[in-house]
Parts: C-alpha cells; sequence; structure tokens
C-alpha cells in the first residue's frame, strides 16, 4: 500500500486528503455501518481470545446486537492481571509493542496497554491526519512537504506520543528534532533545548504535545536564548542570523523575544482538556493557532477538529473503537449502583448533552465496552459551515474530577475555564477545590489561583457572574439559592510552575508533572501550598 510520503511525492493530493481526512465526509449511517463492520470482525477475534471470552464471561457473540446485550462494561480493574503482567497468548492479536499511561492508582502504577500490528499502523496514519489538518488553511489543503521538520516535545515511549512519533515513520519522513532514537534518551528539558537549538538552523514545521506544556515551553523561551545553555550551534551563521531577526522583530513590537519572532510553524497539534483555553495564549507565543485533538493510551486518537477557523468541536473517528455514549445520569447511577445496568446510545441516537465515552477495541484490541472515564458534551449534532454531517463534540473532564455543588450544579474544567476566558486577567494558573467552610451554610467552590495583578475580592464577583453567564446549571443555582459560592486564594507567581520542576527532578514522567486541577488530593495540595509559602518568603 503507498504511504502518506508516495502519495505526496507523486502529487496525489486528493487521494491523501481523502485517506486521512476523509472521515469528515461521513453521513452519520456511513460512520455507523464502518462501526458496525469492524465490530463484527473485532468480534470473531475476541471469541478465539482467552481474554474476550473471560471479560464478555462465556461465549463471545457474534453480531453488534447481541453483544452489546451481553457484554459487560469494563474498567481496567477487570483487565487485572492479564495486561500488567502482558499476557500475550491471551490477547485476541499478538502486540508488536506495549503502551503505558503516566497515571497511578492503589492498583497498579499506569495502565499496560497492548499495540497490536494494526493498531500500530493506525498511530502512523493518525499522526500524519494530525499534522495535515493543523496545517490545512481549507478542505483538502495539503501543506505537508516531504522534508517536514517535527519538533520532539512529547513523552517518549512507552507513552503513546512518543509511540505515535516513531510509528509515523511508517508513514512519513518526518526530519525530527532531535532525533528520534537521541530524543527517547533524554529528559524533557534535554529534549527541548536541543529541539530548538537544532532548528535555529533547520527551522520548525510542525509541533504536536500537551498544551499545557506547549505554553510552558513557549514562556520559558520568552525573551530569547536566556533559558539555553550555551552552545557551539549558536555561533553558526545562519543561527545569528535567525536570531538577529528575530530580535530586531521583538524591539520593533517593544515586547521580549517569543518563539514565533524565530520559528513560524505550519501546524501545532494540543492535546489535553485545556486545549480550548490555552490556544490564544499558544497563538500569542508561537505564531500559529492550534489543533485540538482527542486521544488516549487505550484507543489511540479518538477525534480531530477540522481544518481553517477553529470550531469548539471536534468530530469522532469511526475506526478507532467502537463508541457508544452513556448520559451522565445514568453513569452516576452505576456509581452508586454497580449492579445496575447503565443505558448507553450509539452515534446515531445522540442528542446534545453530556456523555460518558465508552468504547470497545476494533483490529485486534483487547478492550470491551471499556469506560474511559471522560465525560464529553454534544454540543451540536454537526457543523453545517463546514458541510461537516457528524456530531460535534468538546471534553469536559474526567468524569469524576468534577465540583458538585448542593446537587443542584456540577462544575467542570472546561467550565471554569471558559468563565476565565471571559475576564481580562492575562495568563493564569489555577487548581479547584470543594471545601466546607464552618461559616457557610453550603459548601464553597474555593479557587486557588496565580498570575500577575490578581484581586481576588474582584475576582469572587467577576467570575461569579461569568459563570452565570457561561453555565446555565451555576445560573440557576445562583438563582435559587441567591449565594456565591466563590472563595479566591492567591498562589504566590511561579507555584505550579516551581511544583513541575520539583516533580521533574525527582523524576516524575511528564504526564506526573501537572497537578490534578480538579480536587487535587491532599497530600498534592498541602504540597502546592508549601510551595507558595517558600516562594513567598524566598522567592526560589
Amino acid at each position: 500500500m503507498l504511504t502518506a510520503a508516495d502519495l505526496l511525492k507523486h502529487g496525489r493530493h486528493d487521494e491523501l486528503w481523502q485517506r486521512h481526512c476523509g472521515f469528515f465526509d461521513l453521513s452519520v449511517d456511513e460512520f455507523m455501518a464502518i462501526q458496525e463492520r469492524l465490530l463484527t470482525e473485532q468480534l470473531q477475534l475476541l471469541a478465539g481470545s482467552e481474554l474476550g471470552r473471560k471479560i464478555v464471561g462465556g461465549e463471545v457473540p457474534s453480531t453488534p446486537k447481541e453483544f452489546l446485550r451481553v457484554a459487560p462494561f469494563t474498567t481496567y480493574s477487570n483487565y487485572l492481571p492479564y495486561l500488567p503482567e502482558k499476557l500475550e497468548d491471551m490477547l485476541p492479536a499478538k502486540p508488536v509493542c506495549w503502551m503505558r499511561t503516566s497515571g497511578k492508582t492503589s492498583q497498579y502504577r499506569g495502565k499496560w496497554v497492548p499495540v497490536s500490528a494494526q493498531y500500530y499502523s493506525s498511530l502512523a496514519r493518525e499522526t500524519v491526519t494530525c499534522l495535515t489538518l493543523a496545517s490545512a488553511k481549507k478542505k483538502g489543503d495539503i501543506a505537508l512537504e516531504l522534508d517536514a521538520t517535527l519538533l520532539y516535545a512529547a513523552a517518549p515511549p512507552p507513552y503513546i506520543s512518543g509511540t505515535g512519533i516513531r510509528a509515523s515513520g511508517l508513514e512519513f519522513p518526518f526530519c525530527m528534532v532531535p532525533p528520534t532514537d537521541e530524543a527517547e534518551k533524554m529528559s524533557f528539558q534535554e529534549r527541548v533545548q536541543q529541539g530548538f537549538l537544532l532548528s535555529m538552523g533547520s527551522g520548525i514545521d510542525y509541533i504536536m504535545g500537551v498544551a499545557s506544556v506547549l505554553m510552558r515551553i513557549g514562556e520559558a523561551f520568552s525573551g530569547g536564548t536566556r533559558q539555553m545553555s550555551f552552545s557551539p550551534a549558536l555561533l553558526r551563521p545562519q543561527t545569528i542570523y535567525r536570531l538577529s531577526k528575530a530580535w530586531l522583530a521583538s524591539r520593533l513590537n517593544g515586547r521580549p523575544m517569543l518563539p514565533k519572532d524565530i520559528w513560524r510553524p505550519k501546524g501545532i497539534v494540543a492535546s489535553g482538556m485545556d486545549a480550548q483555553m490555552y490556544r490564544p495564549r499558544i497563538k500569542e507565543l508561537w505564531g500559529c493557532d492550534p489543533l485540538e485533538m482527542y486521544a488516549c493510551t487505550e484507543f489511540g486518537p479518538i477525534a480531530h477538529q477540522a481544518w481553517g477557523e477553529r470550531k469548539q468541536g471536534m468530530t469522532l473517528m469511526p475506526n478507532s473503537a467502537y463508541w457508544e455514549f452513556m448520559p451522565e445520569t445514568e453513569y452516576r447511577l452505576w456509581q452508586q449502583r454497580p449492579s445496575y445496568r447503565p443505558r448507553t446510545l450509539l452515534l446515531n441516537e445522540l442528542q446534545t448533552g453530556k456523555y460518558v465515552l465508552v468504547g470497545t477495541s476494533l483490529e485486534g484490541g483487547a478492550f470491551v465496552r471499556y469506560v474511559i472515564g471522560d465525560l464529553l458534551r454534544v454540543i451540536a449534532l454537526e457543523d453545517a459551515d463546514l458541510g461537516i454531517r457528524l456530531p460535534q463534540i468538546v471534553v469536559e473532564s474526567r468524569v469524576d474530577e468534577v465540583i458538585n455543588l448542593a446537587s443542584m450544579v456540577v462544575l467542570t474544567e472546561r467550565a471554569l475555564w471558559q468563565a476565565l476566558s471571559q475576564l481580562d486577567v492575562g495568563t493564569v494558573d489555577w487548581i479547584a477545590r470543594k471545601e466546607f467552610d464552618q461559616g457557610d451554610k453550603h459548601p464553597i467552590l474555593h479557587m486557588y489561583m496565580e498570575g500577575t495583578n490578581l484581586d481576588g475580592n474582584r475576582l469572587v464577583v467577576d467570575l461569579d457572574n461569568a459563570l452565570i453567564e457561561t453555565d446555565e446549571e451555576y445560573a440557576d443555582f445562583r438563582s435559587i439559592l441567591e449565594v456565591n459560592p466563590l472563595r479566591i486564594s492567591l498562589f504566590t507567581p511561579g507555584t505550579l510552575q516551581a511544583y513541575m520542576k520539583e516533580k521533574e527532578a525527582e523524576g516524575a514522567d511528564l504526564g506526573q508533572l501537572k497537578p490534578p486541577r480538579m480536587q487535587p488530593p491532599p497530600e498534592v495540595f498541602e504540597r502546592l501550598r508549601a510551595t507558595s509559602d517558600r516562594l513567598a518568603r524566598t522567592g526560589k
């Protein structure tokens, strides 16, 4: 089969677009037809595997309808000890490698996920899909070039970001800076610094990474090369020219040097639930409007934003997994009563509203009706402006990382970011906790924020008003109880960055550097508060 590079080399741009971005043209019925065909094939693989029979609890059904009737919902605990111990003979397909998540629980340190040959190939294809969309100005626009450079700003294998980068070589010869084999041996800080030095000569065409990390990289670079150690590479004529030109641009604009003064990426792909909220700052730093994408280790890329001017919604892909949508109310009932069998909807049954995403692996994957744990919101059933006939989604939060006030309003990370975006507060960072104060009749939403020239008393009022405007449930809550549940405390500027640097120095994985934004564990919160106090006293 021809690769993306082959198609590009022969000028077959239409075929390249159709192969990687053609799912945007599907109707709901066409989407469901692909889903049912792939699930039927997967059921045959499950029936021939010991894991499939153990998870389903007997004979594996042969039809999608019967599968949905009898197969149980699962979480990672259902796959213990089979996946953590990498019992490959039990799987529907032999893996070519394994990936893991960065998260920890009391039961296991991270989640190990087998990667079948088909899954690995899909990671390669979807890396090209992401970057094609990120640089497309309109539908069908192919800006990829065979010598395109990609900044290695991701976590290396066995994490999904680095595995996807490594797999992309099957489809496209991206010039990695630093080179893949070298980058995978470096710490995060070393990868970024070496990438910057090398790209002084090569330039940067594409960047992929977690939105908060991309912003952190850009802000750390602000002011030019002061964050870099000296290297002879800085003395090369091409580097001196690039830096001199950037310095002049920053002087003419009366501001510090920014990454966009040195590089002009064609495309940036940002992941994470805060991608939309960091988008303006990333664009300001890098001069490129980032594309939001949604992925998870268990299933790989799940949904993408479209081309051109970015919309709020993302479009699901039909071949990543067989998708079901569990209404949030059904999920809460299931959590309260594990014997309860929650109702789910398929894509052709969706209405606007909030759902917990459920996926079944395709093409030899391991997971059966797996509750990912992400709370999605369907914001529209199509995007008429772009001619997309499929539902548009946003990721609200982890379903259990929400703050419930008086059983009347459930606030997600996205809801708080959207309200903050209405305020003129500049770049801020924050965590939020549900707390109980003896002086209050109701639980409070206590936000601990850091930024420049913040006024906590003013923010209590302004953020309350912004939430009333942007969140219908919160507006109802306020009108009924007539009480402002917000409290604002200010961290010393630099607190969260100092926390992440400490975690990095301790050897924490890239995915574990950032503290949970919603309801951080007590030990994390106390460490943040101690860091804030230390910075206030000593400045370091």
